[in-house]
């Protein structure tokens, strides 16, 4: 099984000649006549090493970034169509097997989606199959800054935030492709040890209609080590660290889909299901 294989990276880019006290920002909806729609571009970085996750080593303890197995027997591609099936048959097995794995005492599920890749992907046909689903998210980025998390709190737990958040917690993202071996757009995770947070990240204003959130984008850093699963499988869930309350972001993981390209790659369209949740030791 190789070590390593070569990839392409998205990573965001500032130009220089703007106003770079404006913070950067991209519209999740149609902008006004004449008005940007982002102040920042994201641009490929070719030939970055992206090495096998499965020999590594790496560890969710030491780098946030793990692997554990679920128990998909009956879990068809076409029953994640169906929420309530995913709310009563695969959340709770998600909460089971998460729980069992990392040693923790209770996990709080607060958002999980769908991406089904359509044919196109990611230049787009209008009228084409999944065109209205949400595509796979091709650049490197974390899903929340600490302001953000943090302002979502009272959201989530309402009046019990502090007794509940007086325990050890950790912010996670699950994740796993709907059938296997996944050759198709696979998920790429950067280790964040590598990571010059000062640098690196960049905090970018999501706006979508009625609601802003802050993420972080990333720069790209010639310092970066990332890793991939080869040919994941729909049993095999990948977690990775967005935040611990003993840690901060320290080992928050930034992530992105990647093209194995023609010779790796799969025709088939990647279907996924993605998971957030708080876990409690």
């Amino acid at each position: 099984m190789a070590d390593a294989i070569t990839a392409t990276i998205r990573y965001v880019q500032r130009d220089e000649t703007k106003d770079l006290g404006e913070k950067p920002y991209i519209l999740h909806y149609a902008a006004p006549y004449g008005f940007p729609q982002n102040n920042f571009t994201i641009k490929p970085v070719h030939g970055i090493k992206i090495h096998n996750f499965r020999i590594s080593g790496v560890t969710y303890e030491e780098h946030g970034i793990g692997m554990i197995s679920l128990n998909s027997s009956g879990m068809k591609p076409e029953s994640f169509d169906d929420d309530d099936w995913v709310e009563q048959v695969y959340l709770p097995e998600l909460h089971r097997s998460v729980c069992n794995a990392l040693g923790a005492k209770d996990m709080t599920i607060f958002d999980w989606m769908l991406r089904k890749r359509a044919p196109s992907f990611p230049a787009r046909k209008p009228g084409e199959e999944n065109e209205e689903n949400h595509q796979p998210s091709l650049s490197a980025h974390i899903d929340y800054t600490t302001a953000e998390l943090a302002s979502r709190l009272p959201q989530y737990f309402g009046e019990e935030k502090d007794k509940i958040l007086s325990r050890r917690y950790q912010v996670i993202n699950i994740w796993k492709p709907l059938t296997g071996p996944c050759r198709d757009f696979p998920m790429a995770y950067l280790d964040p040890a590598t990571v010059d947070r000062e640098k690196d990240l960049i905090a970018v204003d999501e706006v979508f209609p009625t609601v802003a959130n802050e993420v972080f984008q990333v720069r790209w850093n010639p310092a970066h080590k990332w890793y991939y699963i080869p040919d994941q499988l729909d049993s095999e869930v990948a977690i990775f660290n967005a935040f611990d309350s003993e840690k901060g972001q320290s080992l928050a993981v930034p992530h992105c889909s990647f093209d194995l390209g023609d010779a790796t790659g799969s025709a088939v369209p990647r279907q996924s299901i993605e998971v957030r949740a708080f876990i409690f030791y």
